[in-house]
């Protein structure tokens, strides 16, 4: 039975012919079913559907070539794209760039996270704000951003492309979508209680849809590379964002910032 409906179908090859630009790269990888298992190594709940959604968006166009690899017998290879867990799903041009990656099936509204993620690596370029793509170019050092998400969050895709446009504008910067309620562990490491939760080489962390360039700061901190401005830009986000929080009442700053106001939502989550 297809997982894409023949009306998704229909709607996903008139995108597809009308954008897609250069050839695209679904690189999956998954594990094989097995009949025993054991409490530290778990089976992976939804590599069959990660498998079969792949190969269902191959078939759509001729642009997108799907590469499914099995992550215990091709383990050298997995350890090259920086795989430890599946379903994992690396969206790439072919270049050498493996830094858009999905942990877990980005089934539900993350779908269409994937979607545009493809569009935007087969057109070569991302919709950030020149200003934003000024302030991500100069980053010189490693910067792994974590997204985590669950399927039913309203706001949880958007954080994951911005992240996704960070890491394509530079290389040195590796994004990822973690679905929290197939990676519980990983969830419980970083108390993630509200999604999308993004956590920044596990330095500063930060709860909702931030707009991009509040979004940007926080990756700068992250790696120190904060000019004068931007420090105390951020140190405003912050206090804005505790007091939205519930933290201190800080009704005078948070009333000045109603872009922020606006744009900061998350979904709760419960594991």
């Amino acid at each position: 039975m297809a997982l894409l409906s023949e009306r998704d179908r229909r709607k996903l090859e008139e995108i597809f012919r009308s954008r897609l630009v250069n050839p695209v790269k679904l690189v999956l990888f998954t594990q094989e079913q097995r009949l025993v298992w054991t409490p530290w190594s778990q089976p992976c709940q939804f590599c069959k559907e990660a498998e079969q959604m792949v190969q269902e968006l191959a078939q759509i166009s001729p642009l997108i070539d799907a590469e499914i690899h099995d992550i215990d017998r091709e383990s050298d290879l997995a350890e090259q794209y920086g795989v430890d867990k599946v379903p994992a799903l690396i969206v790439t041009n072919g270049s050498g760039h493996a830094n858009i990656r999905f942990f877990g099936i980005p089934a539900g509204l993350e779908f269409t996270a994937l979607i545009e993620d493809i569009l935007t690596v087969s057109q070569g370029r991302t919709n950030l704000s020149e200003e934003v793509r000024a302030k991500i170019k100069p980053i010189d050092k490693p910067v792994h951003i974590q997204v985590f998400v669950t399927p039913t969050c309203p706001y949880c895709p958007r954080a994951v492309l911005t992240a996704h446009q960070f890491a394509m504008e530079n290389p040195n910067i590796v994004a990822d979508m973690v679905e929290a309620t197939e990676f519980p562990e990983l969830a419980e490491r970083y108390h993630v209680f509200a999604v999308p939760k993004v956590v920044i080489n596990d330095v500063v962390s930060f709860e909702g849809a931030l707009p991009e360039h509040i979004f940007a700061l926080y990756v700068l901190k992250a790696v120190d590379q904060l000019d004068s401005e931007g420090k105390k830009e951020f140190d405003a986000v912050e206090r804005q964002l505790k007091a939205a929080m519930g933290d201190e009442d800080w009704e005078h700053e948070h009333h000045s910032h109603d872009e922020f106001e606006n744009e900061h939502h998350f979904h709760r989550y419960e594991h």
